[in-house]
């Protein structure tokens, strides 16, 4: 059994009370709501961002030998290049927002690939933080070439 159900408002509640469910989300704690035989969880961002923490882009740093920077993340199919290793980073942060957007955007499809729906908690982390967050979840590594 599910204990959420404990927790559940009903849908048709919701829309009732609206504004005060907003508040309570808000103030106090996320909403577990019940439509049907679907369910749901309201959450503030703040909440979303604490919920995945310990979740941190992890970058294979290669140092090529032209003298530029090569950044990997290990856990989306993301590689940047860039003259430096500050700038590759940079760029990595772009190519996340990018790439959380666009899986945004067909979530539909992307969330349901085998190789993809992994990358579900990494795509909400990123659009629930701003660039200087994520910069701050990104840990680097040295990568062997």
């Amino acid at each position: 059994m599910n204990r959420t159900v404990d927790y559940c408002k009903s849908a048709s509640d919701v829309r009732k009370e609206w504004s005060s469910t907003i508040d309570t989300v808000m103030r106090e704690r996320p909403a577990f709501i019940q439509r049907t035989r679907d369910r749901l969880i309201l959450l503030d961002v703040a909440t979303l961002r604490l919920a995945f923490e310990s979740l941190t882009f992890d970058l294979l740093v290669y140092e090529e030998k032209d003298g530029s920077v090569t950044c990997a993340e290990e856990h989306l199919d993301l590689v940047e290049n860039a003259a430096s290793r500050e700038e590759c980073i940079r760029r990595m942060i772009a190519a996340l927002r990018d790439y959380a957007n666009d899986f945004y955007r067909e979530f539909a499809l992307w969330s349901k690939a085998p190789n993809r729906k992994s990358h579900i908690p990494y795509v909400l982390k990123v659009l629930a933080s701003t660039d200087e967050e994520i910069r701050e979840d990104i840990r680097c590594r040295a990568g062997k070439n």
